[in-house]
């Protein structure tokens, strides 16, 4: 048919140089290239191209492994069994394996492990369903290849146990949530044994009252806890983080909390290249930056300037100018502003009482260009932050109010004839009024992904 070339376009480019050529252009190509293109296939469509030649058949079990239990078209209870006859007729590397529906045995589970470490293994994400917590057998300490792992709702093994060593040479991604740890010396141990972490997220991680980090590599670290206070105290399988302590940290960038409602108290001791902070909150009972000291946002101590922090994120039940104030003077360097009402029934805070008075700001007049208002509805005192602002932030480039209310037009103008944008510090400032949709999530993106510019900006 005269339609033939133009609907396959391998037969249109063997066509254009003799009809007589053979139209198959993936046969002469390299092992190497054949087991990459499958192993870039779902795993099913990959196990399915052993019918094609003798060839395929022998090319699939050495192609690098992409196994994800969710993707295999089995009944949930024979999981177990296929991803067994898989592990045990594979031959090549492993890239990925996902474990998120499976309920394999210990012994099947130990076996498991074992056969993907052997595999070189890179990318482990184990997040069995949530009834039951997934105890990680010894033979989980023998990943030397690993470089990313999520574990979800799983309790790490003991330091030691069976004559394992914590050796994690490559790991640069970690998150651990809804996790169980032996004991504070185990997850010492387990950041020790990592010495090219980049970024660690600890979420809801019990066993462990207080960490003190020291790392060289680490860019990225998250941190939250539990909302229920049973939980906290130790009803989840021991108590959770209630002391995070930056001792020394030269390549951290991003300390980052998913919920400060509640919160461990947290001291930044060496964190020299520091850039991003938040978001902080009241529920962080205790929070100290060098010398300067808050307690629930309540600045005690203001000594200390944290000339490397460029983004700051705040959350409060109603924004205020006074605690707002007491944080820009110890960041000078500040370059992004966010401000968050709560977005879930929050803890109260008393309203401070602060002069209009800037001098001691140094950020406001050299740094300061974008602010952010989450969940803003044009009450007393955030408009009270927000004036003083559009006032005296003299190099502001754009202030953006996420409004929790309707924008209606009335209701704007109002607003902006309060505000007096018209006698704003920095005449080249832009004001911009969105819809808000209310979320009870911090970050809508990981914020343990350090390839995001900004994780605040959602």
């Amino acid at each position: 048919m005269a339609t033939t070339a133009s609907a396959n376009p391998i037969r249109a480019i063997t066509a254009a140089g003799n009809d007589d050529e053979d139209p198959d252009l993936i046969s002469p190509l390299s092992d190497c290239i054949l087991t990459t293109i499958l192993s870039l296939l779902p795993l099913p469509a990959a196990g399915r191209t052993q019918v094609l030649s003798h060839r395929w058949r022998r090319l699939w079990p050495s192609a690098p492994l992409h196994l994800l239990d969710s993707h295999l078209p089995v009944p949930a209870s024979s999981l177990s069994a296929a991803v067994s006859r898989i592990l045990a007729s594979h031959c090549g590397s492993a890239v990925r394996f996902h474990l998120l529906i499976a309920r394999p045995s210990a012994s099947d589970f130990d076996s498991w492990l074992r056969s993907l470490a052997a595999k070189n293994l890179q990318e482990l994400v184990l997040r069995p369903p949530s009834d039951k917590i997934l105890p990680l057998p010894p033979s989980f300490l023998a990943f030397r290849s690993l470089r990313t792992a999520e574990l979800t709702n799983c309790r790490l093994p003991e330091d030691g146990a069976g004559g394992g060593e914590v050796n994690f040479p490559h790991l640069g991604e970690l998150t651990l949530r809804l996790a169980s740890v032996p004991s504070s010396a185990a997850l010492h141990a387990l950041l020790v044994g990592c010495p090219e972490l980049a970024s660690l997220s600890l979420d809801r991680v019990f066993g462990c009252r207080a960490l003190r980090v020291r790392s060289w590599s680490l860019r990225s670290l998250t941190v939250s806890v539990s909302p229920d206070a049973a939980a906290r105290a130790g009803g989840g399988g021991g108590a959770e983080l209630e002391h995070l302590v930056v001792e020394d940290a030269p390549a951290l960038e991003r300390l980052l909390a998913h919920d400060i409602n509640w919160g461990p108290s947290i001291n930044v001791v060496r964190a020299p290249r520091l850039q991003m902070l938040g978001y902080l909150g009241i529920g962080i009972p205790e929070l100290q930056l060098g010398s300067a000291l808050f307690r629930s946002m309540c600045a005690v101590r203001l000594e200390a300037e944290l000339r490397c922090v460029r983004t700051l994120a705040l959350e409060m039940a109603e924004p205020q100018l006074k605690p707002v104030a007491d944080f820009l003077k110890c960041f000078p360097c500040l370059e992004t502003l966010y401000v968050m009402s709560h977005m879930v029934v929050p803890q109260s805070m008393r309203i401070l009482n602060h002069e209009m008075d800037d001098d001691r700001i140094e950020c406001l007049h050299h740094d300061l260009k974008k602010v952010v208002l989450k969940g803003y509805r044009g009450r007393k005192h955030e408009m009270q932050l927000a004036s003083f602002l559009v006032r005296h932030a003299s190099v502001l480039q754009v202030l953006k109010f996420l409004c929790a209310n309707v924008c209606s037009a009335k209701w704007l103008t109002n607003q902006k004839r309060q505000l007096q944008v018209d006698s704003r510090a920095s005449l080249g400032a832009q004001f911009v009024f969105e819809k808000f949709s209310k979320s009870y999530i911090r970050f809508l993106k990981p914020a343990s992904n350090i390839s995001l510019v900004d994780p605040f900006d959602t």
